[in-house]
């Protein structure tokens, strides 16, 4: 008995040992396979085409992001830092789904740590660190979308669609306004310019901070009508990738 006990457990073991190779095996084949959307990120990077680096994002990350504010961002990867050379082995952390990748990466003009958060083959979270991309964001590559942002909002405004005005401003905003509020700004528009009106766009003015990152730019519309006309400022606030509209008066 004794015999084919010891038999028996020796039998045992080697089928763990076996087991865990297959595991340990299947393990670095997962984690070569998963780190393939580390240097799809990096490509997309080098590459510098905003679709195809939004492509590879959960689209809640993708809402975060503004294109013309992370095509800002591949222009200034691309002119500091410059084309990928060497990507040393990444460290990873994977827990379910979730997966966290980290690389040193080295490029023709300087080096970055770079990280990206994985979650169901989807990025939700990167990040690219260096001194060489230190204050990259000096203003958006277009202002068409915070210009038609704030065109639909003057749109709704006209036809009074308030709930449409607060869902197109930043969230912290909007719970400090309502519909009387705006209804009163409405009146007092139409007060001073009648109520059939044409609005232009003016300029846009902006708002840098002391490390030279933009803070927040400023469009300026005419709004005219039979009886005259006022100008419409609206405040598009920066943080991240995204632009978001926090105010605007008429005077």
């Amino acid at each position: 008995m004794n015999s084919k006990f010891t038999s028996s457990y020796g039998s045992h073991r080697k089928f763990i040992a076996f087991f865990a190779i297959l595991f340990i095996l299947g393990a670095q084949a997962q984690a070569q396979v998963d780190e393939e959307k580390l240097d799809q990120f990096l490509n997309a990077v080098q590459i510098g085409e905003t679709e195809g680096l939004l492509n590879l994002m959960h689209p809640k990350l993708a809402e975060q992001i503004d294109p013309p504010i992370l095509e800002a961002w591949l222009q200034s990867v691309a002119y500091k830092l410059g084309s990928v050379e060497v990507v040393l082995p990444a460290t990873s952390i994977i827990a379910g789904d979730r997966e966290e990748f980290t690389s040193n990466v080295s490029f023709t003009k300087g080096t970055a740590r770079v990280a990206i958060t994985v979650l169901n083959d989807s990025i939700v979270a990167f990040e690219v660190q260096s001194d060489e991309l230190a204050n990259w964001f000096q203003r958006p590559t277009s202002l068409k979308i915070y210009r038609d942002r704030v065109e639909r909002f003057m749109t709704a405004l006209d036809n009074q669609e308030y709930d449409r005005c607060l869902s197109l401003m930043h969230s912290q905003i909007a719970e400090k306004l309502n519909a009387e509020i705006l209804s009163e700004y409405l009146e007092k528009v139409e007060q001073v310019v009648g109520a059939s009106r044409t609005r232009k766009f003016q300029f846009a003015k902006l708002t840098i901070l002391p490390d030279e990152r933009l803070e927040q730019i400023d469009l300026y519309y005419e709004i005219e009508g039979s009886l005259g006309s006022v100008t419409a400022e609206f405040a598009i606030r920066f943080q991240g990738m995204r632009g978001q509209l926090v105010g605007f008066r008429f005077r």
